[in-house]
């Protein structure tokens, strides 16, 4: 076994000292990438697949279930702010039920679960807390479910009812949100938050709910609507429009005194307030029969005069016997009728959006616009973005001189980045070059020499050795291959004038020819091993 291998060695080695230096320069670079290779796929194979324990933790439950964790020496990593623990995915489970086990996370109960914990002795002022508390958690968890809100913090106003009251109050709420780093809310999702919030209380309106997040910014203040909001929609709209009505005016011109030489500004106060009105008009038509009537007549003829006033002595029948009076008549007639009146309602909705006035500035360059007619230019530019002057709506053209400079500089900036690049591009290009070039230039090499080397094998004629000359290079020969060397001590000084003629001859044939010299002691060498 120990004989097999060494010689096993002995052929790699022998094999390994024939080849050229690049080809070990080659064979050393496969053998680092397979190591290196093998080593990164070995990670990848044994590193395990990793799956959330538990996410959205508290800081407090997240400290506890590291804690028993490291305890327990289970591996670990902490995503997302340290709110997400992921382990090994086969250990998720088993996992869970451990740290169920030991009450973790513990966490709160928050939101409608608090309703299933109270029991028949519960007050009425206990269910009442108990169902806000409830109410709130639930719209914190429906508003952390936003995009960018780490948090939520909700509380609600909700008035007592009450039975002899005309005016009864209605609820607010308000809402702290803590954002993430970074993160700001838009108008629109401002007005999420005070909608959804508003959308859950019964009799809540939009504009009684107060946000803020936790720098102390109000995002919507109560009675005020929501201010964020309505200030990003009217800013949105009016920059949408001027930007409309501005490229219009650009675009004209542009061609008449070329790019860069005129720049349109356009002003516009648009009108967001929505309106509604009510108007109701009654209409009577001539001949129309009414829809109902009545008619009283009452005649009253008689001598003296009818008894009346205060009930007394004096309206006694004896009284009325010594009254004075004579003849007289009554005649009362009363009618009353219900006329069939047409009634109409109108109810005009204004939408948003009126234009109150539009101010529009031009500014041309005094070198080109300098001869062009100013009031064409008005006229061109208030057709194009539709000026009213009934309105109050007003136009400025104006000719200055521009100020280049830092256009030019932005230009020379741009040239040079571009020369630069062009010239990083040509560096890299060489560079890739030199090393293609490079590359196969020891390949070349390689491949001469190695053709070199088998011309020589092959070109090679065998020496002319005299005998005395064969018989000591077969004598080393045969001497090398032996594993002890016999030495005869008594023959060692009798030989030793011969040979060393014999080893002068073979030297001056070393140094003469050293190509076929080589070749065939490596034809000895193959020889002797096999």
């Amino acid at each position: 076994m120990n004989a097999a291998l060494a010689g096993t060695m002995e052929r790699a080695r022998s094999t390994f000292s024939t080849i050229s230096l690049g080809q070990k320069v080659v064979i050393g670079l496969l053998l680092v990438g397979l190591l290196l290779g093998g080593f990164f796929f070995f990670r990848w194979i044994t590193t395990p697949t990793q799956a959330p324990l538990f996410s959205n933790l508290a800081s407090t439950d997240a400290s506890a279930i590291v804690d028993e964790l490291n305890a327990a020496g289970v591996a670990y990593e902490l995503t997302d702010g340290g709110q997400t623990i992921l382990v090994a995915k086969d250990q998720v489970y088993d996992l869970r039920l451990t740290m169920s086990g030991q009450g973790l996370p513990a966490g709160q109960d928050t939101g409608y679960a608090l309703l299933d914990e109270q029991g028949i002795t519960t007050s009425e002022f206990q269910q009442q807390v108990t169902y806000q508390r409830a109410l709130e958690g639930e719209l914190s968890k429906t508003l952390e479910a936003l995009e960018g809100v780490r948090s939520a913090v909700v509380h609600v106003a909700l008035p007592e009812d009450e039975v002899f009251v005309t005016e009864e109050a209605k609820p607010t709420a308000s809402v702290l949100l803590d954002l993430t780093p970074g993160t700001a809310l838009s108008g629109e999702q401002i007005q999420a938050v005070t909608n959804l919030v508003s959308s859950s209380v019964q009799d809540m309106a939009p504009d009684q709910v107060t946000v803020a997040d936790s720098t102390g910014q109000v995002l919507s203040a109560a009675g005020e609507g929501m201010t964020a909001a309505a200030g990003d929609a009217r800013s949105q709209v009016e920059q949408e429009y001027q930007n409309r009505l501005a490229a219009n005016a650009q675009q004209i011109l542009d061609r008449v005194v070329g790019p860069g030489r005129a720049v349109v500004s356009v002003r516009a106060d648009v009108d967001l307030a929505q309106r509604d009105t009510t108007s109701e008009t009654y209409v009577y038509e001539e001949g129309t029969p009414p829809l109902s009537e009545s008619t009283t007549v009452e005649d009253y003829v008689g001598g003296g005069a009818p008894v009346g006033g205060v009930l007394g002595p004096e309206n006694m029948p004896d009284a009325a016997e010594n009254a004075g009076g004579g003849e007289s008549t009554y005649n009362k007639e009363s009618t009353t009728a219900n006329n069939a009146v047409g009634k109409t309602t109108e109810v005009i909705q204004g939408a948003p959006g009126g234009l109150n006035r539009l101010t529009v500035s031009v500014v041309m360059d005094e070198a080109i616009a300098g001869n062009l007619p100013q009031q064409q230019i008005r006229e061109l530019v208030g057709n194009a973005v539709g000026l009213d002057e009934a309105r109050g709506d007003d136009i400025t053209v104006a000719a200055l001189p521009f100020d280049n400079t830092a256009a030019e500089a932005a230009a020379a900036e741009m040239e040079a980045a571009r020369e630069a690049d062009a010239a990083e591009q040509m560096w890299s290009m060489i560079r890739t070059g030199g090393i293609a070039a490079g590359i196969a230039l020891v390949v070349l090499i390689v491949w001469l020499r190695s053709r070199r080397r088998g011309d020589v094998e092959e070109d090679y004629e065998p020496l002319e050795l005299t005998d005395d000359m064969l018989a000591e290079l077969d004598r080393l020969r045969v001497a090398s291959s032996r594993d002890e060397v016999r030495i005869d001590n008594r023959q060692m000084e009798l030989e030793a004038a011969e040979r060393q003629k014999v080893r002068g001859e073979i030297s001056a044939m070393v140094n003469e020819r050293p190509d076929e010299v080589a070749a065939m002691l490596r034809g000895w060498l193959t020889e002797s091993k096999s």
